[in-house]
């Protein structure tokens, strides 16, 4: 009996160092934050492989809020089933829970000072640290997530409720912290309007990059928070007449027949698929302006093989699979040198699509940061034609 326990045990060991990086993983990660003077826990979800996808590199969605689990686990789950499979992402959920021994809320991580009566009134002790908060994501949640994980340039910031109107804070006070914006059922009404009031006056042309801002109501200020809707319809007034930046693309969705709760869902799903119809191509073609020496060397199957590059820009041949080949160094070494932008994402054939070659470590492009390093080797493994 005791064998059979014992061998029970080696298997399930054997199981879990063999296949466990192969589901996709969530992380608990815990921070000391300086900007808040408090222990912080994110979480951190990985795509499924991403130990062995080592040649490629991720974009990330921030949920704020994800001390309630079901926002950021939803997000997670819905990227594969919107884009059939083709994309994957880092998300991170950022919490805010409850600190009984501080007596501190959310809502003071989301609310800055308040001036008005009447918003004092109602939160009370609960607000007042909103700097602070943006202080401890973008100085040390995000640059955490950046050099701890493979991480491409476009990032996804997704609040509901007060951490949808933090979002849009952000958006006002740094608007390339990230590239896109989901608030989803935001209150624009606190403290006389202040939100709604910064968003009509903000300077908007000096986006110069493309940037997604989306938002959406549900039957607030219909039955209830009457104040909501002043609000809000001066901000929806402003966008649908007064913006003037190509850079910028603003979608608005209502959802009358849902309440402020589920309408996160309804929300998201048409936020992320606005986002991928429209932003997501356009905001990947986005590369550095400066231009890095970079070798690439590569390992064949075969001496005979003849081996092109092609990827995201003009030097790697504006993904022309025949257009640049690289130069034969061995038998099975193939190398090519050239100035590269970043992030440069690419794919390796033997002239044509029908021959791309299956490279370890990837799945789809090979992404590299020629900013890092200067020089890179791959492998294949095998060609789509054999």
């Amino acid at each position: 009996m005791m064998k059979n326990i014992i061998i029970i045990i080696l298997i399930a060991l054997w199981t879990s160092v063999t296949f466990g990086q192969n589901i996709a993983r969530v992380e608990n990660v815990k921070i000391q934050s300086k900007s808040l003077n408090q222990e912080r826990e994110i979480l951190i979800y990985t795509p499924i492989d991403y130990d062995w996808r080592v040649n490629e590199y991720f974009n990330v969605i921030y949920v704020f809020d994800s001390h309630s689990r079901e926002f950021f686990d939803y997000t997670s789950s819905i990227i594969s089933f919107l884009t059939d499979n083709t994309n994957s992402f880092i998300v991170v959920g950022i919490t805010s829970p409850y600190n009984e021994e501080l007596d501190y809320s959310r809502n003071n991580d989301l609310l800055p000072v308040l001036e008005a009566k009447k918003s004092i009134d109602k939160y009370g002790k609960y607000s007042g640290n909103a700097n602070n908060f943006f202080a401890y994501v973008s100085t040390e949640v995000v640059p955490y997530i950046d050099s701890h994980y493979r991480t491409l340039n476009n990032k996804i910031a997704i609040g509901h409720s007060l951490s949808a109107s933090f979002v849009l804070d952000i958006f006002i006070k740094n608007h390339t912290l990230f590239n896109d914006y989901i608030a989803i059922s935001p209150n624009l009404a606190y403290d006389n309007d202040k939100l709604a009031n910064k968003l009509v006056n903000f300077d908007y042309s000096k986006i110069e990059k493309p940037t997604y801002l989306y938002l959406s109501n549900a039957n607030e200020g219909i039955k209830y928070w009457q104040e909501w809707k002043p609000a809000r319809e001066k901000v929806y007034s402003f966008f649908n007449k007064s913006i003037k930046n190509d850079n910028l693309k603003v979608k608005i969705d209502k959802f009358p027949e849902n309440n402020h709760w589920n309408t996160f869902s309804v929300s998201l799903n048409k936020a992320l698929d606005f986002y991928f119809e429209n932003i997501h191509d356009l905001q990947e073609k986005e590369l550095s302006k400066k231009e890095y020496d970079t070798t690439i060397k590569v390992k064949v199957l075969n001496k005979d093989d003849t081996i092109y590059i092609t990827g995201n820009q003009e030097n790697l041949g504006d993904w022309n699979p025949e257009k640049i080949e690289l130069e034969r160094i061995s038998d099975l070494e193939r190398e090519i040198k050239l100035k590269l932008k970043s992030p440069a994402q690419f794919k390796l054939t033997k002239g044509n699509w029908e021959s791309e070659a299956e490279v370890i470590g990837t799945y789809g492009n090979i992404t590299i940061k020629p900013e890092e390093k200067s020089e890179f080797e791959f492998e294949i493994e095998n060609y789509f034609d054999n």
